[in-house]
């Protein structure tokens, strides 16, 4: 019976691929791959895409959030909506375009809980380029190729990114010289820069430092080389499980390379004995 199964889908399949061409079966193709992007939550508006969500339950913890990295601000949406959830937390806010960090004052202007950087974390401490897009800022990055027409969505205009001589300093640097214990959030948003970020924090993470951290992975990883498969081993030498974020859980699984499909947006790890935290985020809402 398995064996017939087994046949008849591949008989499908075969028939499927030979006739790809035909208009109808091109339109099944592309639905299908819509579909598929919709299912794993290709979607980066964090009000919808298990952003918010994740943080209303860290919000929720007895003890509270209290201190937080925002590695890659922009202009300060993600901060925001952290500090709605977790007044009383410290946010260590980090962007290293310049005229992004303006924008990024100006939001958190009086804020006195918020600790703005105008540098990038890396696994260095040096200036580098970065390459900036005025018409979409957020798209900032070390990796030029990111910004090519390879790259862009429908619609972008097609000029030339501004070069920025900006500067990067280790994530354990900076904790060490503002005596910092204990992050509770580490988000990441950095266009191709999470391997770099989290090797410049491994000591955190070898003293348990760090709680939880929430990186994007989508089509710059491949760009920077930096595959989920790689992510996983990072997490998995310092005793953490990782997850996908959706809008109303985490799915924390083990690798396996059907998962590498640079469909976006975030991953969620937490450390393996973290128990606390495992329930809040698997449990839907």
């Amino acid at each position: 019976m398995h064996s017939a199964l087994n046949n008849i889908r591949e008989g499908a399949a075969n028939w499927l691929c030979r006739h790809r061409r035909g208009l109808p079966w091109r339109w099944v193709g592309q639905m299908s791959y819509l579909i598929w992007r919709a299912y794993e939550n290709r979607n980066f508006d964090m009000r919808s895409n298990g952003e918010e969500w994740c943080l209303s339950r860290l919000g929720s913890l007895a003890d509270k959030v209290k201190c937080v990295f925002d590695v890659g601000a922009n202009n300060g949406e993600w901060l925001l909506t952290s500090l709605r959830y977790s007044p009383q937390a410290t946010i260590h806010a980090f962007e290293i375009a310049p005229p992004t960090f303006e924008k990024l004052q100006k939001k958190t202007s009086g804020l006195a809980n918020v600790i703005l950087n105008p540098i990038g974390l890396a696994d260095r401490n040096e200036e580098i380029d970065i390459f900036y897009w005025n018409e979409h800022d957020g798209l900032t990055s070390a990796m030029k190729d990111n910004l090519s027409q390879d790259f862009r969505m429908a619609g972008d205009k097609p000029t030339e990114p501004k070069t920025i001589r900006a500067t990067v300093i280790r994530g354990d640097d900076y904790i060490k010289q503002n005596s910092i214990e204990k992050i509770d959030i580490v988000k990441i948003d950095v266009e191709g820069m999470e391997g770099s970020v989290l090797r410049g924090l491994s000591a955190a993470f070898s003293q348990r430092r760090i709680r939880l951290v929430q990186f994007e992975y989508n089509t710059t990883n491949i760009v920077s080389k930096f595959l989920l498969h790689d992510a996983y081993a990072f997490f998995r030498g310092f005793g953490y499980r990782v997850g996908k974020s959706y809008p109303n859980y985490v799915d924390f699984r083990d690798y396996n390379y059907r998962h590498e499909d640079f469909s976006g947006p975030n991953m969620i790890a937490i450390r393996n004995d973290d128990n606390e935290l495992f329930k809040l985020l698997t449990q839907n809402s």
